[in-house]
């Protein structure tokens, strides 16, 4: 999800983020530790 997929102004596409992206810590050390992986381009970003 991004802004212009979705067709957001900034501050409404800001205040979505703030309410609604609330990845646990443990997901975004996954995330990072398996940034380097092979077939990390399969990932997908915390936002979608």
């Amino acid at each position: 999800m991004s802004k212009p997929t979705i067709g957001l102004d900034s501050q409404v596409y800001d205040y979505l983020l703030s309410v609604s992206l609330q990845e646990p810590e443990i997901l975004q050390k996954f995330r990072y530790e398996t940034a380097n992986h092979p077939r990390a381009n399969m990932q997908i970003s915390p936002k979608q």
